[in-house]
């Protein structure tokens, strides 16, 4: 089936067909059903017989990888996993789209321009499907690494676009390598991940960027913290980079991606990347395509019911170009992140944010309180200097219940 998840440039959801709410009953790829009260997730899981050590999980389930640099998103799928000694391993296969839809107008029971249920083709191969494989050693508690390979098959997407030659019903091919460490040495704990991508005609699968035929995207992704534990605090220290568009003609270096969910360096911020744990403001994009990251922060614990966290953090453009927002003499159309900001021109594609250097500065503050068990008080202030424009203020109180 096709998907329900949220789309759109703020949230970097790209598959086609899925990445948008497409009315109720469509569901069943990626992001779900996508009505009112979704179906988050519901699957079966068992065991293998013959004690072999390996279990399947076959349904809706969520799909993460890479502290959601390239995906955290719910999905259909089937997932083998288990364990055996220091050795963990796991493959996947997962629908992300079952097609384009084949209806255009909706029934008469939806009112005027709403969504309809996506229906496609039943005796086409036309799905976009992703294939896992995953193999992680635990060595010791201070070194887990882990390995893993994403092969995409995007046959649901065709592009019309003016002046295209290619072949537009080419199944096109999507390919993630990623690595990941982490490990806990007493004195100081660590993580890095690493992810290169590469994908034809965008993640989507249409991008031309005003050419004759699809452009590929291929770019990396790095990022990494280390973690001081001192008495009832942890100390911060985080970075990462990722490669965006030189908008120089050819390939674009823009970091490609899936369905990310990325909340700054480290996972730790509150407004650069995803919008971290409340996502009440959203002025970055879900995947860190063209931006570097440095910061650092800490959390206390000064009695057991609460939780305080403070994170400065500073946000650059890999390239001025990397910020597709700036179109002032490129070659051709930029695949990647936007970021306009107060006082950008379009016609020149300039101002704003537009051919800076840096996107800004993040300070942000987290508390969580315990009253009961599984019941907490949640409070957050988050502040977004930026290069060029106003300052970007997050405040939330939130109540949690868990049942």
């Amino acid at each position: 089936g096709n998907g329900g998840g949220p789309s759109g440039a703020a949230n970097g959801v790209a598959i086609p067909a899925s990445g948008a709410r497409i009315g109720n009953g469509s569901g069943g790829a990626m992001g779900a059903d996508g009505i009112n009260v979704e179906t988050k997730n519901a699957y079966v899981d068992f065991a293998m017989p013959w004690g072999v050590p390996l279990r399947w999980r076959a349904g809706l389930q969520p799909w993460y990888e890479s502290k959601g640099l390239i995906l955290d998103d719910d999905a259909a799928g089937v997932r083998g996993y288990g364990k055996a000694g220091i050795v963990s391993y796991e493959i996947g296969w997962y629908r992300a789209s079952g097609g384009p839809c084949t209806n255009t107008a909706a029934p008469t029971a939806y009112p005027t321009g709403s969504a309809t249920m996506c229906n496609t083709s039943n005796t086409l191969d036309n799905n976009y499907d992703f294939y896992e494989g995953k193999v992680g050693v635990a060595v010791a508690k201070w070194l887990n690494p882990t390995v893993y390979y994403i092969y995409g098959r995007n046959a649901a997407t065709n592009t019309t676009a003016a002046g295209f030659t290619g072949d537009p019903n080419k199944p096109m091919d999507v390919h993630f390598f990623g690595a990941a460490v982490n490990g806990d040495a007493g004195f100081l704990r660590y993580d890095l991940d690493f992810v290169f991508g590469s994908a034809e005609g965008s993640p989507t699968g249409n991008y031309t960027g005003g050419t004759a035929d699809r452009i590929k995207t291929k770019g990396w992704v790095i990022d990494g913290g280390v973690h001081f534990p001192i008495g009832p605090a942890l100390i911060h220290v985080v970075g990462s980079y990722a490669t965006g568009d030189k908008q120089n003609g050819g390939d674009s270096e823009a970091m490609p991606y899936i369905a990310p969910s990325w909340n700054g360096a480290g996972g730790l911020y509150e407004i650069i990347g995803s919008g971290g744990a409340f996502d009440q403001v959203d002025v970055t994009q879900d995947y860190p395509a063209g931006l570097w990251m440095l910061g650092g922060g800490a959390e206390y614990r000064p009695v057991k019911a609460l939780w305080l966290r403070a994170m400065y953090g500073f946000a650059g453009f890999t390239d001025k170009k990397a910020n597709c927002a700036f179109t002032e003499g490129v070659a051709r159309a930029c695949f990647g992140p936007t970021y306009r900001g107060k006082g950008y021109n379009a016609t020149t594609g300039r101002g704003g944010i537009a051919g800076e250097s840096y996107l800004g500065h993040e300070v942000s503050l987290r508390a969580d309180y315990d009253l009961w068990t599984n019941f907490k008080v949640q409070g957050a202030a988050g502040w977004l200097f930026p290069s060029s424009g106003s300052t970007v203020h997050e405040y939330v109180l939130q109540l949690l219940y868990k049942f």
